[in-house]
């Protein structure tokens, strides 16, 4: 293996889990702070934990998708698994995986393999419920150390059985036609084995955080939909696999119409086989023409452009790596796509989860910064009020205490008045919960479910699908006019503290539905194309595959409702704490001056006492002044970018949506009118993906430069970060 492209990936990928590890160090931390600071909250405390959860699950995910034998299972072999010195996946003719494979490494668990038997398709449980159901997988330990034992255990993933027909048809694996044709009852037939694999393997990819996902052709794809509306999806990639010797055949063209194009972030195709080209009666250049034809054709007929189409031998690739033929490898082509997923793969999945992570904790620092900015200002105030105070008469002392209480009598009156302010807000808030309340999700369901008839035919299906997306985008209305009510009280109510008071002013992000919009729209195509099948429109006996896939497209809608739910409750939530922080400080510094001015009028205690004591609380202000400053900059931080890229420095720290994912759906937007009506949703400019941000925080810079040309340069970041740049 060429140990230079070998070190590319897998230190990419070493990079990508070092800068996951890092980030979570720095929401322990932060917690930590605000744990002992007192202010921490218990709905504080629940989202620092699911934020270290999404940190822990980051994984990067590719698929491998293609029509049967196109070589999915022996290229996943040359990517990943040529150590080990022999095929770890069976792709011999004949001898293929027969079920999705899932291929991953858990450092808590010893190596396995678990399969999920295909009966399980009799029952309504989703493969992700089936996950958190142990009894219903058989396991295998794998002994890495042992290749004929790794080899026998998963030949496993090639298994079949024979079955009737008619248990063939229950489980949804073969279709019943309305000629009458396709096997009878009573005969038997071959199917699967198993419905589902997971492997649990230690390799350095996987363990820094790469997941494969191996998917069988159209028909089992088909048989899922969890996969075709979930999984795939929400893969970062996809590599979609091709013969060099048939080119883009009909089939290949449905499977990539069908699950490719509509909008996932990062699309390649693999023209695999191009050993079939090495012809001992052509010249390099005419076989190397031959393969530019090829891509190029491939590139125009799936609308991808030339550079994210690869030509390769998996096959040479796997076996010059195992005799470790340098020249075989080279020519096998696998090292272009390799270098390709090194550089622009995994830098897609960082940026995805500092968009995810880093834009909220980000938010959070930047409102502890501001307001320990406004503490050390404050308490810098304190110190040359009373150093002011040397040698003045005690009636002076005795009037600023006069004053100073006034002013806290004023404050309290205003906050009376802020009480009332949150009150309504909270009014506000628990009226926009209620529209996503869990059970209005269920009258949501069902009211869509009407639109089936108790047909179960599919259009019904497509009419149901169309009701609850267009109940669930009136919700997201209504919720979004609503926030931007809050937002005009919670405005109004910083901007009299702010000109009162001189708080520091603060940023609010709006309520962003655009991509469960989107999202939701996905679901609607898969709905349309699931109706369009030409097996589905000739089936007798729908009810069962129509039911199973409303049933999966009803639990996908839900995680994204769940989720907007979520993602408005913690809006909800923080919005007012940027400001209830400072009326906190404000008000604690008020009496903090009055309890001063108590002593020196009560003769308890002496000018430079008292300045004294403020200085040592200045010095841990700005100690933990430096501890935010360097939280914020090891969140901002996306970690170093390949030395592959243009500019190595360049740090992409929150990108847009992903364009392909955000423009390209077509589905119906809620009205049988236009049913085919294209989406197009305004993310930005292709630039923004890579716009950067980078601040230069010195350690050894002193307070007050940190509190000026910091705070400037951390509130860019916040609104770069904040506006999706």
């Amino acid at each position: 293996m060429s140990e230079a492209v070998t070190n590319q990936f897998e230190a990419e990928a070493a990079r990508y889990n070092e800068w996951r590890n890092d980030i979570a160090t720095a929401v322990h931390e932060y917690h930590d702070w605000l744990e002992r600071t007192n202010q921490l909250d218990v709905q504080q405390s629940i989202r620092f934990y699911d934020l270290l959860e999404t940190l822990n699950k980051g994984r990067l995910l590719l698929a491998f998708l293609a029509e049967f034998s196109r070589g999915k299972s022996e290229l996943i072999n040359a990517l990943f698994f040529s150590s080990f010195k022999e095929r770890l996946l069976p792709s011999d003719v004949g001898r293929t995986t027969m079920c999705p494979t899932e291929i991953f490494h858990d450092v808590n668990e010893e190596p396995y393999l678990k399969l999920l038997s295909v009966e399980t398709r009799y029952r309504d449980e989703s493969i992700s419920q089936l996950k958190n159901m142990p009894v219903e997988w058989s396991r295998i330990r794998l002994n890495v150390d042992d290749p004929k034992q790794m080899k026998q255990a998963l030949s496993a993933l090639a298994d079949t059985k024979r079955v009737y027909a008619l248990d063939a048809r229950m489980m949804g694996l073969i279709p019943m036609f309305d000629d009458g044709s396709g096997p009878g009852e009573d005969e038997v037939v071959e199917v699967p084995a198993w419905r589902y694999a997971i492997i649990n393997y230690p390799h350095p990819l996987l363990t820094n955080g790469l997941s494969i996902l191996d998917t069988p052709g159209l028909n089992a794809l088909g048989l899922e939909p969890e996969l075709t509306l979930s999984t795939v999806p929400n893969a970062h990639a996809v590599l979609f696999l091709l013969g060099i010797d048939t080119g883009v055949t009909k089939s290949d063209l449905e499977i990539w119409d069908r699950y490719v194009r509509p909008g996932l972030p990062a699309k390649l195709a693999v023209l695999n086989k191009i050993d079939l080209m090495w012809d001992e009666l052509k010249t390099e250049p005419e076989i190397m023409a031959g393969m530019e034809r090829m891509l190029d054709t491939a590139s125009q007929q799936l609308g991808l452009p030339k550079e994210k189409v690869f030509a390769v031998s998996a096959r040479e690739a796997l076996v010059g790596r195992i005799k470790e033929d340098r020249a075989q490898i080279q020519r096998s082509g696998i090292e272009r796509l390799e270098s390709y997923l090194a550089s622009e793969i995994i830098p897609i999945k960082r940026q995805i989860l500092a968009k995810s992570v880093t834009s909220e904790i980000g938010t959070m620092m930047m409102s502890s910064h501001k307001s320990l900015v406004n503490k050390h200002e404050q308490l810098q105030s304190q110190v040359g009020e009373l150093s002011g105070l040397q040698g003045k008469s005690r009636d002076l002392i005795t009037k600023l205490w006069q004053k100073v209480n006034q002013d806290k009598e004023n404050y309290n009156a205003a906050l009376n008045e802020y009480k009332a302010q949150r009150s309504i807000f909270s009014q506000k808030k628990n009226a926009v919960l209620d529209l996503f309340n869990p059970t209005r999700l269920d009258v949501l369901c069902a009211q869509s479910l009407q639109a089936i008839n108790d047909s179960w035919t599919t259009p019904g299906l497509t009419r149901g699908m169309r009701e609850l997306i267009k109940l669930f985008n009136e919700d997201f209305d209504r919720v979004k006019l609503a926030g931007e009510d809050i937002l005009k009280l919670m405005e109004g109510v910083y901007g009299t503290f702010r000109v009162r008071y001189n708080f520091t002013n603060m940023e609010f992000p709006e309520l962003d539905f655009e991509e469960p919009r989107a999202k939701l729209t996905v679901l609607v195509h898969e709905a349309e194309q699931f109706c369009r099948d030409p097996i589905n429109i000739v089936m007798t006996e729908k009810r069962f595959m129509v039911r199973k896939f409303w049933r999966q497209l009803v639990d996908e809608s839900k995680i994204i409702f769940n989720s907007v739910r979520a993602n408005t409750e913690r809006w909800l939530t923080a919005v007012p704490l940027p400001l209830e922080a400072q009326i906190r400080d404000h008000k604690a510094q008020l009496e903090a001056r009055l309890q001063s001015l108590q002593k020196l009028t009560d003769k308890g205690g002496s000018i430079n006492e008292e300045v004294a004591k403020i200085n040592k609380e200045l010095a841990d202000v700005q100690r933990q002044i430096t501890v935010i400053t360097t939280l914020i900059r090891k969140v901002r931080d996306v970690g170093p970018a390949p030395k592959t890229r243009a500019v190595a420095e360049s740090q992409p720290l929150n990108p847009a949506p992903q364009r392909e994912y955000l423009e390209t759906v077509r589905v119906a937007a809620g009205g049988a009118d236009d049913p085919e009506k294209t989406v197009r949703l305004d993310v930005g400019e292709p630039g923004d993906f890579e716009k950067t941000v980078r601040v230069d925080l010195s350690q050894s810079v002193s307070v007050e430069q940190s509190t000026v040309s910091t705070e400037e340069s951390l509130q860019a970041d916040l609104s770069t970060l904040r506006s999706g740049q």
